[in-house]
């Protein structure tokens, strides 16, 4: 399964590259990005598995499903992978992916008697000091997918669904209980803006706008 896993993570890497850089690529950008979301879906897909065991039908088991956060990123991975390529979509995927193929490759070598080895200890040492920051950029790059899902309705990009399926997405991250970073980008955003507004120089209009915006925002949200 760890096989499976650091091969589905490999390939979300490398479709996403060829995706960036299509005139380093053997394939298609359209194909390398829906091929990118297809092996991070995969990458869920078995992580979720692992994590929930044996398939039952039952009330109690969808609820737990719905706690993990493979199964949020599965979810991710199928509506992208069924809307119009938006580029900003795969940052998620392609951090996770590099964060915990690093993770597995540590492992992979030490098993085979590496583990001391420049590449091992390298890689060890930029997944521990970069996860923190990678978690931050990932929780805010989904909360900016918002208001670019909406724009993309008004050119005809994307339809009326999406912005909610993926709202719904993102209030599944909020109330996550593994992975905080995004109830922490959402309270550090709050915390800015509120510095904004508090400022003696910011026009009323301005204040007004942000305070009524933190206001929906915060009824919009879960209870985590």
């Amino acid at each position: 399964m760890d096989c499976c896993l650091l091969g589905t993570r490999v390939m979300t890497l490398f479709f996403t590259i060829c995706y960036l850089l299509p005139f380093l690529s053997p394939v298609a950008p359209d194909s390398a990005y829906y091929k990118a979301f297809a092996a991070a879906a995969a990458t869920n897909a078995l992580r979720m598995q692992q994590r929930v065991g044996t398939v039952s039908f039952t009330r109690e088991f969808f609820a737990r499903l719905m706690l993990e956060d493979s199964c949020h990123y599965l979810f991710y991975a199928i509506l992208f992978l069924t809307s119009a390529p938006v580029t900003m979509a795969l940052l998620p995927i392609s951090l996770f992916a590099a964060l915990h193929a690093a993770s597995q490759l540590v492992k992979l070598l030490t098993a085979i008697g590496h583990g001391g080895s420049f590449l091992a200890c390298r890689l060890a040492s930029i997944a521990q000091q970069h996860t923190t920051n990678c978690l931050g950029i990932i929780a805010c790059g989904e909360i900016f997918l918002i208001p670019v899902l909406i724009s993309m309705i008004f050119v005809g990009k994307a339809s009326l669904f999406v912005p909610f399926v993926y709202y719904r997405f993102l209030t599944l991250r909020y109330a996550s209980q593994r992975n905080p970073s995004t109830r922490q980008a959402f309270a550090q955003m709050r915390y800015s803006l509120d510095q904004v507004a508090a400022s003696p120089n910011c026009p009323q209009i301005v204040r007004s706008l942000i305070y009524n915006s933190v206001a929906f925002i915060s009824r919009l949200a879960p209870v985590a």
